[in-house]
């Protein structure tokens, strides 16, 4: 029972959330210069009659308040509609619906590769730590978080292109469900890229809770019973520094999902960011307001996801 009203507590609380992102995107939305209908034509907005603008904005649904429109957009989330796009005419839950899938399959790509390359260095480098394998791994952690990711994926499409005339970006976009194989060659590069950064936090994560975990009493017990040292290091050690691994894999899972945007527009990759972006460039109220609150949906879906798993390796965070 604690721990059902714990988890209930934190699904209130992730719900009280999602309220908060919504009326703070809302709001944002509002105070951007210009509107839907200076987004769409432009300079020749100007040249609208007044009867004109005014027939615009009860198409676009912005005559209304701000108020009254924050409630009747949500009203209308909860019963499913997401509303019509302004500018390609398309409905925004088939936008996402086309959009979600790329962007999940680039994060769990680059989180399969990432994390457990990020944990295998974080291990390494904490095996014997101040000598030169541990300088050496964090100082290309340090190389990994210090270096942009539009810089690394300009670099790497530059590469491709110039070596192995293989572009990326050029061409339809390939799905899972028409060629694994097609699907891979575009998808890899990206998720590689992403891999760097999640990598080098991982490991710096691993690194900091091995140690931890490596002077504790139990520690010295196992070696002190002659235990093998690799048994010690990842049966012992690396099993009780779990619970920040995890946790930290998942913030990055949960940022990926959200984060990708400078990626996806670099590899032309029509994902959640791709979409959202194009979206704010063109005042698309709608696919913005729903994508932003997906991703925030994920993000704390995710966490708490997050939460259930470090409960379940180390039951005594259940009491918290």
């Amino acid at each position: 029972m604690t721990a059902l009203r714990a988890v209930g507590g934190r699904v209130a609380g992730l719900a009280g959330t999602l309220i908060g992102v919504a009326v703070v995107v809302f709001a944002l939305l509002r105070l951007l210069p210009g509107d839907a209908i200076d987004a769409n034509l432009g300079t020749q907005a100007g040249l609208l009659t007044a009867g004109q603008r005014a027939a615009l904005r009860r198409y676009y649904g912005i005559d209304q308040s701000v108020p009254h429109q924050f409630v009747t957009w949500i009203g209308q989330v909860l019963h499913g509609n997401l509303g019509v796009s302004v500018n390609s005419g398309t409905d925004v839950a088939t936008l996402l619906g086309s959009a979600i899938p790329v962007t999940v399959e680039l994060a769990v790509l680059a989180t399969l590769i990432g994390a457990p390359l990020g944990i295998a260095l974080g291990v390494l480098a904490a095996g014997r730590p101040g000598g030169a394998r541990d300088l050496g791994v964090q100082s290309a952690g340090l190389l990994g978080l210090a270096l942009p990711e539009f810089v690394l994926a300009s670099v790497v499409v530059a590469v491709l292109g110039a070596v192995f005339r293989y572009f990326p970006s050029a061409g339809t976009f390939v799905s899972l469900s028409q060629s694994v194989g097609g699907n891979l060659s575009q998808m890899i590069y990206p998720a590689l890229v992403l891999a760097v950064g999640l990598a080098a936090t991982v490991m710096r994560t691993t690194r900091s809770a091995y140690l931890d975990v490596a002077r504790s009493d139990f520690v010295r017990t196992a070696r002190g019973k002659g235990l093998f040292p690799r048994r010690i290091r990842w049966r012992h050690v690396l099993r009780n520094s779990s619970v920040p691994i995890v946790t930290m894999v998942g913030i990055q899972f949960g940022y990926l999902l959200g984060g990708t945007v400078v990626i996806e527009q670099v590899f032309a990759l029509p994902g959640l960011g791709r979409l959202l972006l194009n979206a704010i460039l063109q005042r698309d109220y709608a696919v913005v307001q729903s994508a932003v609150l997906l991703i925030a949906t994920g993000f704390v879906v995710v966490n708490l996801a997050v939460d259930l798993i470090y409960r379940a390796l180390d039951p005594r965070t259940a009491e918290t």
